[in-house]
This record gives C-alpha cells, sequence and structure tokens, in this order.
C-alpha cells in the first residue's frame, strides 16, 4: 500500500464523561462515519486503537492500492480500491435492485436506498417500459 496507509481513519476526540468517544471521518469525503461509544484507557492513542477494533472498523474499506480508509460510498467494491484510486465508470441509469430511474451521480437509490455500485448491469429500455 502507499502513501495514505495507516492502522485507524481519521478521528476526533470527542470528551464524554465515561471516558472518550472517537468520531472517525472518511478519509476521502470527510465526512463523519461514526462515533464510537465512550472508551477507558490509559492514553489516548490505546483508546484509540480499542474502539478501532472493536467498533469502528467495521464501518470503513481500506483501498487495497493507496490504503486509505473510506466509507462505503467511497468505495469501489469491484475492485478493492477508492473511488479516488478506480473511479466508477458506469453509473447505473436504472437501479439494479428496485428498478427506479436515478438521478446522475448518485451513490444510493432514493426509493430503495441500495448502495448502486460501479460495474452493475442496468435493464434495458424495453425492460422496464
Amino acid at each position: 500500500m502507499a502513501e495514505y496507509a495507516k492502522q485507524t481513519a481519521s478521528y476526533k476526540t470527542v470528551a464524554d464523561g465515561g471516558g472518550l468517544r472517537y468520531r472517525l471521518f472518511c478519509d476521502l469525503s470527510g465526512l463523519a462515519v461514526y462515533t464510537t461509544k465512550p472508551i477507558r484507557a490509559d492514553t489516548e492513542e490505546e483508546g484509540l486503537l480499542l474502539a478501532w477494533q472493536t467498533e469502528g472498523r467495521a464501518n470503513f474499506n481500506q483501498c487495497h492500492k493507496c490504503g486509505r480508509w473510506v466509507c462505503d460510498a467511497m468505495y469501489n467494491a469491484d475492485v478493492l480500491e477508492c473511488v479516488a484510486c478506480a473511479p466508477w465508470e458506469n453509473l447505473p441509469s436504472y437501479c439494479p435492485h428496485c428498478g427506479e430511474k436515478l438521478p446522475q451521480g448518485d451513490s444510493f437509490c432514493r426509493r430503495c436506498g441500495a448502495k448502486l455500485l460501479y460495474g452493475e448491469v442496468k435493464p434495458d429500455d424495453s425492460e422496464t417500459a
């Protein structure tokens, strides 16, 4: 993995009366993806690693090319890389799950909420008529 490889996603520490909470961010979009439960640990770094292993990691994908930790919307699951390394080439025009016509550039279907991944086959116009 290249320059961005690191142990966890980007984070900010949030003070909580019961310990420290960690707000984890997508390395590509910068969006907050997950905030952990309060963690008690001797150091902030130890708490981060514990929070990452028990809760945070499950909410991210690591790009196999550059090493960034990204959310599902920024991950091209067909090639196991972030969309900066492997952009979606053919976004579907119709949701492959419910058939809803999709506005250009959506990552999720507005009707059924399905994740729209690179490489999914769109139905022919004759199939939806």
